[in-house]
C-alpha cells in the first residue's frame, strides 16, 4: 500500500523502508538538505528552481533528514534513493580480516568498469560527491596496491555504497551496499535489528579461518588466526526473521581469497572460469554444489550454515586481491577473480536482473 508523505499539491509518494532506521520513509522536498564545503548540511530550497533540467541536477545531490530520531542518530538519505524503484539492501557479512572491504570494493570497481553491461544492466551513482569519494578511498587505493583499512567499528548502520541500476525494461533500482564490521554485530543489538531490513546478504568465508590445509598453516601463524567457525553468521543467522523453517532473504556465501586454494579442487578449475556471456542458473548450480562439497569436505558445518539455513542462497569461489597482502600493502599488485559472480547472483535473486526463462534469473538459488 502506498501512503503519501507529499506536501499539498505534490503527487502520491511511495514510501519505502529507510535503510537506516527501517522507519517508512517517502520523498518529501519540505526536508531536503545539500552538503556545504565543510561537509555540514544545509537546507535546500527548490521553489526558485524553475529549470527541470536544475532541479533535477540538484537532486542528484541533494539529501533528505529522516524525520524518525527515536533512539537513533540524526541521518540523512540521498534523495536519488527515494526518487526510483524500490531499494534493494546489501550487506556483506564476516569477521574482522577476513576481505569484505575488498571484496566489496571490487565488486563495485567491476560495475563501474562495465561488468553488469552483459546483462543489460547500467550503473550511475546514487550521490555524486560520495561516489566520488569512495572511488578515491577505496578503489583506487586498492587498485595502487595498497590495502584497505578494517571497517571501524560504529553503533549506527550507515552504506559505504549506492549505486542506482537500471535494466534493459527502463526500470531503475537503487542498490546499498553495508559492510558492517563483525565485532560490531556480535556486540551493537541495534546493528542487529538493522538487519531486520536487509534484502541480502553475502557471507564471506577465509580460508585461513575455515580451511585446515597444512599448506595455510604457515600464514595462520604469522596472523595468528586459528582455525574455527566464524561468530558473524550464526549472530547474524539468529537474529534473522524466518518464513518457515527458513530466512526470505536472497543470500551468497563466497569463498573469498580462493588464490589461497588455487590448486586444490575444484577451486583451481572455477577461479580459471572466464566471466559468463549470460546468467545461467544451471552454472550456478554446478559451483554452488561445488563449493558446498568443498567446505563440508574441508571444515566443519557451521560454514554451510547459510546455505542450509536461508531458502535462496548460491555458493562462490572468488579472490579479491588474487594475492595475500604484506604488512600495508600488495607488492605484486591486485588481480581481483570471479569478484562479480557472487553480487549478479544476489541482484537476480532480488528481480534486478529480470528473468530470462527456466535457467534465467529467475531460477537462479531455486
Amino acid at each position: 500500500m502506498t501512503t503519501s508523505t507529499s506536501p499539498p499539491g505534490q503527487a502520491p509518494t511511495r514510501e519505502t523502508l529507510c535503510p537506516y532506521c527501517l522507519e517508512p520513509i517517502g520523498f518529501d522536498e519540505r526536508h531536503l538538505f545539500v552538503r556545504n564545503d565543510r561537509q555540514q548540511y544545509e537546507a535546500l530550497d527548490l521553489s526558485t528552481q524553475n529549470s527541470p533540467l536544475r532541479r533535477a541536477d540538484t537532486l542528484r545531490s541533494a539529501y533528505q533528514r529522516c524525520r524518525n530520531t527515536d533512539g537513533v542518530p540524526q541521518h540523512y538519505i540521498p534523495a536519488p534513493y527515494l526518487t526510483h524503484g524500490d531499494p534493494l539492501t546489501v550487506a556483506m557479512v564476516g569477521d574482522s580480516a577476513t576481505g569484505k572491504t575488498h571484496l566489496l570494493t571490487q565488486m563495485i570497481a567491476e560495475i563501474i568498469d562495465g561488468g553488469l553491461e552483459r546483462y543489460g544492466i547500467t550503473w550511475q551513482s546514487v550521490n555524486p560527491q560520495d561516489h566520488r569519494v569512495f572511488i578515491e578511498e577505496h578503489v583506487t587505493r586498492l587498485r595502487s596496491g595498497r590495502m584497505l583499512e578494517h571497517t571501524p567499528p560504529e553503533s549506527f548502520a550507515s552504506f559505504v555504497a549506492a549505486l542506482l541500476l537500471s535494466g534493459p525494461d527502463g526500470s531503475t533500482r537503487p542498490v546499498a551496499f553495508f559492510d558492517l564490521s563483525g565485532e560490531d554485530l556480535r556486540r551493537t543489538d541495534a546493528m542487529l535489528r538493522f538487519m531486520l531490513g536487509v534484502d541480502a546478504l553475502v557471507f564471506v568465508v577465509d580460508p585461513l579461518r575455515a580451511v585446515p590445509l597444512p599448506h595455510l598453516d604457515p600464514l595462520r601463524g604469522e596472523l595468528g588466526l586459528a582455525s574455527g567457525g566464524d561468530p558473524a553468521f550464526q549472530t547474524v543467522l539468529d537474529r534473522l526473521p524466518r518464513s518457515g523453517p527458513y530466512h526470505g532473504v536472497a543470500a551468497a556465501v563466497v569463498i573469498n581469497k580462493s588464490d589461497l586454494l588455487r590448486f586444490e579442487p575444484p577451486v583451481d578449475r572455477w577461479l580459471a572460469e572466464p566471466p559468463p556471456a549470460r546468467l545461467s542458473a544451471a552454472r550456478l548450480r554446478d559451483e554452488s554444489r561445488d563449493a558446498y562439497a568443498f567446505l563440508r569436505h574441508h571444515c566443519g558445518p557451521a560454514w554451510v550454515q547459510p546455505f542450509d539455513g536461508v531458502l535462496r542462497c548460491t555458493l562462490h569461489f572468488a579472490s579479491a586481491t588474487g594475492s595475500h597482502g604484506h604488512k600495508d600493502s600488495f607488492p605484486h599488485g591486485t588481480r581481483p577473480r570471479r569478484v562479480l559472480e557472487p553480487l549478479v547472483s544476489v541482484l537476480s535473486m532480488c528481480g534486478v536482473l529480470g528473468d530470462a526463462g527456466g535457467d534465467g534469473p529467475g531460477a537462479v538459488g531455486m
